[in-house]
């Protein structure tokens, strides 16, 4: 049987530029390459859900808007169903992306606020029959905390994605059975220090938590053990854009497809770190997918 998953939270339109060097002030660069694509955290993790062989559902709000077509369109041509349990006003939340050909880094403008910012009134309740785990990425708190509530009543494995801390982060903590945190991922009184933020997300609740660091050795902490995975080389990283959001995809269909076990974490984590791998030799967040 597929593992089916639901993912919760932000769906942009990405426009991705591929440049020498970002321009300075007052200056026009021409682009190498470009692409135009759905994204946003729990919209890659559900593609890259799908490029793992399951059937994910995206659970999102998006407007009543002609670029919110193209968003859908992308997204049935990864395998990615949709579920609009809410709208704004205005266009799609757009980011503006830069990537540096020389690093694979990236810069992004995005007025991602509009997904935090409360007063979303959801109409569409997502199904959770066949649901083997939720995804969650700190977005749409009006749409993924309710979700959560009701996957975890229904014993269904609940996963945040958090890149950064906000202020109703806390509360998605609370509503989650794993927490998969940057090293960004700062509460206060942390500092940042890993074991000040699996403390603080245990406290909290998550007991089984991930901090991700780019290419350094991924930590865990969970009620069977602690310690690193470290990541696969990569020999040429041409673009690092949505390697974070992949990885909780690929987390995502490991639980989803084998059931949550705390003393499997560490090879969950390095089937994400591979797949993430994969994605980090070409330009984009499609061209992976084969």
């Amino acid at each position: 049987m597929t593992a089916a998953a639901l993912f919760a939270g932000l769906s942009t339109l990405d426009i991705v530029q591929l440049v020498e060097r970002l321009p300075s002030s007052n200056e026009k660069v021409a682009a190498l390459e470009f692409s135009v694509c759905a994204g946003g955290p729990a919209t890659n993790a559900a593609v890259a859900f799908a490029r793992c062989g399951g059937t994910p559902t995206l659970v999102t709000a998006l407007p009543a808007h002609d670029l919110t077509a193209l968003i859908a369109d992308d997204l049935s041509r990864c395998g990615v169903a949709v579920i609009e349990a809410a709208q704004y006003d205005g266009p799609p939340v757009t980011a503006s992306i830069m990537v540096t050909v020389a690093t694979g880094d990236r810069a992004v403008v995005s007025p991602s606020g509009v997904a935090t910012a409360g007063g979303l009134a959801p109409d569409v309740e997502a199904p959770l029959d066949g649901i083997g785990a939720v995804l969650m990425d700190g977005y749409f708190p009006e749409i993924s905390l309710p979700l959560a509530a009701r996957a975890r009543d229904a014993g269904i494995p609940v996963i945040l994605d958090a890149g950064s801390h906000k202020p109703h982060t806390d509360l998605m903590v609370q509503t989650c059975d794993i927490a998969v945190v940057s090293d960004d991922y700062t509460p206060p009184g942390t500092g940042g220090a890993p074991d000040a933020v699996f403390d603080r997300l245990a406290g909290l609740g998550a007991e089984t938590a991930v901090i991700t660091r780019g290419a350094e050795p991924v930590r865990y902490r969970s009620p069977a053990g602690s310690g690193t995975v470290p990541v696969p080389p990569v020999a040429s990283v041409v673009d690092t854009l949505g390697a974070g959001d992949f990885f909780h995809g690929a987390l995502t269909w490991r639980i989803a497809s084998l059931g949550r076990d705390d003393e499997r974490l560490p090879e969950d984590i390095a089937f994400a770190a591979s797949v993430v791998a994969e994605s980090l030799g070409s330009f984009g967040t499609r061209a992976w997918l084969g």
